[in-house]
């Protein structure tokens, strides 16, 4: 799914109106009755009092709309609307469709009479917000926020907020538990950072035309399960373990071993026909114990990695996971990883060992795939005032160098070597714990072993890896999620992308 900016969404608004030959109003309509399709889910008594902010342009006329649809299925409504001289034409005819007793017009800085305990949906700006709100509008944001409110949901965006640029300090925004935003995602919903103005979006579907949106050139898109199953192989009948590659998993070290077994399972368990481990002698017996269906090989040295193997026999390879940062190990690997031509799955110490050299990049082959969490990404590319410009410095690495980064978070993001990023739909808070990156990386490696390109490896990688630990939580709470249960329902995560529903 193509991740547009909001010149582009007009755009597409009204190359839809063209095409299925329907007028503002009837978008308008079909964005109202599917917002208040959603927004009664979210209401668990007809007793709690509803208060609704509309402003002059089209996203108030979205709040006057669900007004009224509120009306008509027996909530109590309160609607405030925005005191102006300019309305657009669709907001001023959902005002003529409400009673005038049902509109409250209310200025800047006007001291309102809000009810505790209310829902409270904020229509009052949506996409067309492109610079920071007047301060003003902070006495309205904080009346709001301080009402005490059940809940506060926004439509589209939540007023103020600026979708395809940096938000600033203390900028006039109002934060909102939920957004419903219309059609794709909008590109600063996915950066953690402004995850104070929102707890979570939802997609709702309106039914834009789909035929017109390949006119629109992004490198931003937001993956699901119909992107993924594009490219998904299917294997012939005839399939031997051969075929499905031979994974590599370096990495471990004294008390570590354990980041080697949840990478070397993971491998297994996303389809590698055959799996060896590389570790320090320390690892040998808990592998040969923990993982009898794995290979093992093993280091002269009995505490950590002094000696790294040859990779030619191996379709996939994934290095640095609990690998520690000993100078020998270090300086060891650095020397091997120079003189690697193979691309490579590039994780924990791996990464914290590079980050020490000076132009590390020039060290790491093509097509290699990088998996840092945010302070390991730190390391590699020193600080960032936002991220979007975090994003930006990860691009042009990854354009200039030819290298696939994952920037691991909540909406995960894949940075591919053509400059394009691609952000996961999938996962949950519960795999923000011990081991589950290392699931990742093997579920990467093993994805290049049978065949995949390093990019469509990281995306469906990340994909799969959210799917299991979204599936996971189905059966298991996410304060008990461990990384392992992500592993265990690799194979659910598969049955699912095979189905069409």
């Amino acid at each position: 799914m193509k991740i547009l900016n909001s010149k582009q969404i007009k755009e597409w608004d009204q190359l839809t109106i063209k095409h299925q030959n329907i007028s503002s109003w009837d978008l308008m309509e079909r964005a109202v009755l599917k917002l208040t399709e959603n927004i009664v889910n979210d209401i668990p008594s007809k007793e709690l009092p509803i208060i609704i902010f509309c402003g002059k342009g089209n996203n108030g006329g979205d709040g006057l709309g669900v007004a009224r649809e509120l009306k008509k299925l027996g909530y109590k409504t309160l609607i405030y609307i925005l005191k102006s001289e300019n309305y657009s034409e669709d907001n001023l005819k959902n005002q003529q469709l409400l009673s005038s007793n049902d509109l409250h017009f209310f200025n800047l800085n006007e001291e309102l009479q809000l009810s505790e305990n209310s829902v409270i949906i904020d229509a009052i700006f949506g996409i067309g917000i492109n610079q920071p709100l007047q301060d003003d509008w902070n006495s309205i944001f904080n009346q709001i926020e301080k009402s005490n409110p059940t809940q506060i949901i926004s439509i589209d965006l939540p007023s103020g907020f600026i979708a395809d640029s940096p938000m600033q300090k203390y900028f006039p925004c109002c934060k909102s538990n939920k957004t419903y935003t219309f059609q794709v995602p909008k590109l600063g919903l996915l950066f953690p950072e402004n995850q104070i103005y929102t707890d979570e979006f939802i997609l709702l579907d309106i039914g834009l035309e789909q035929n017109v949106s390949n006119e629109f050139e992004t490198d931003y898109y937001f993956i699901q399960k119909n992107d993924v199953q594009k490219f998904l192989k299917k294997p012939s009948k005839f399939s031997h373990k051969g075929t499905f590659g031979h994974t590599l998993i370096i990495g471990g070290s004294l008390g570590k071993i354990g980041s080697i077994v949840l990478s070397a399972k993971a491998a297994l368990k996303t389809g590698s026909g055959l799996v060896t481990t590389y570790t320090p002698q320390c690892g040998l017996n808990i592998l040969q114990t923990n993982l009898i269906e794995s290979m093992s090989l093993v280091d002269d040295s009995e505490k950590q990695i002094e000696h790294f193997p040859e990779i030619k026999i191996y379709q996939g390879v994934a290095v640095g996971m609990g690998m520690g940062q000993d100078p020998t190990t270090e300086a060891n690997f650095i020397n091997w990883i120079n003189n690697k031509k193979q691309p490579l799955v590039i994780d924990a110490d791996a990464l914290n060992c590079l980050a020490k050299q000076k132009d590390c990049f020039t060290f790491i082959p093509q097509d290699s795939v990088l998996t840092p969490h945010p302070k390991e990404l730190q390391r590699l590319i020193g600080e960032w005032e936002n991220d979007f410009e975090k994003l930006e410095k990860v691009k042009k690495l990854a354009v200039f160098h030819q290298l696939i980064f994952i920037i691991k978070g909540f909406y995960t993001a894949v940075i591919t070597s053509d400059g394009k990023t691609y952000f996961n739909s999938t996962g949950n808070w519960g795999m923000a714990t011990a081991g589950s990156g290392d699931t990742l990386s093997g579920i990467i490696a093993s994805l290049i072993g049978q065949g995949y390109n390093s990019s469509e490896a990281s995306i469906l990688g990340v994909y799969l890896h959210g799917l299991a630990g979204d599936l996971a939580v189905k059966k298991i709470h996410q304060h008990s999620l461990i990384a392992s249960n992500i592993s265990d329902f690799i194979s659910e995560a598969y049955f699912y992308l095979d189905s069409n529903f």
